[in-house]
């Protein structure tokens, strides 16, 4: 396909897959008619659950199955959601497409997931001292990033996310413009 200018069409890259997508934007349609802060509340409220979905799966197949320490059980399931989680709010939650910065966006958004991770660790400790169950466990770190869920969305909203699109939009300001060449 060629657009106006005389380029080709850039199309993203689909980091979530054709299904995922289809659910979202169903997501998107249904939230529609509420103010944008809502919708991006609603949109990171489905990205968290991604986040937990990941971490249960990981969790009850390294601890549940394998049988991993419960401490290096959380630290992997930790590591490796929020890789989904982070997908998902930054293409969906927040519209963010090209580059992904390191320090604008990957170094915050994990630091505020191993925030969670060092709450976390205490609860998990006291889960698994006290009950020692893949239930106890999960459940506790569901826990300790659930008391961090509404300031993270808060730093995510009204910080990372709005810096990184303002910066995004100086990066346009500063590209070279392009004119359409007149083969005529």
């Amino acid at each position: 396909m060629v657009h106006a200018s005389g380029g080709a069409v850039q199309y993203a890259p689909r980091p979530m897959g054709k299904l995922v997508e289809l659910l979202l934007a169903r997501v998107d349609r249904l939230i529609a008619p509420l103010p944008t802060t809502l919708q991006k509340l609603v949109r990171y409220s489905v990205a968290s659950g991604t986040g937990v979905c990941s971490y249960l799966v990981i969790l009850i197949i390294i601890n549940g199955i394998l049988g991993m320490p419960d401490q290096l059980s959380n630290v992997i399931a930790v590591a490796i959601s929020a890789i989904p989680n982070y997908l998902v709010n930054r293409t969906w939650t927040w519209k963010q497409t090209g580059k992904n910065r390191l320090w604008g966006e990957i170094v915050p958004f994990w630091t505020m997931a191993f925030l969670g991770f060092v709450l976390s660790i205490f609860f998990v400790n006291y889960a698994s001292d006290r009950w020692g169950t893949t239930l106890a466990i999960a459940a506790a770190n569901i826990s300790a990033f659930g008391v961090l869920w509404l300031a993270r969305f808060l730093i995510l909203d009204k910080v990372m996310w709005k810096v990184v699109t303002e910066l995004g939009d100086l990066d346009e300001e500063q590209e070279e413009p392009t004119f359409p060449i007149d083969a005529g």
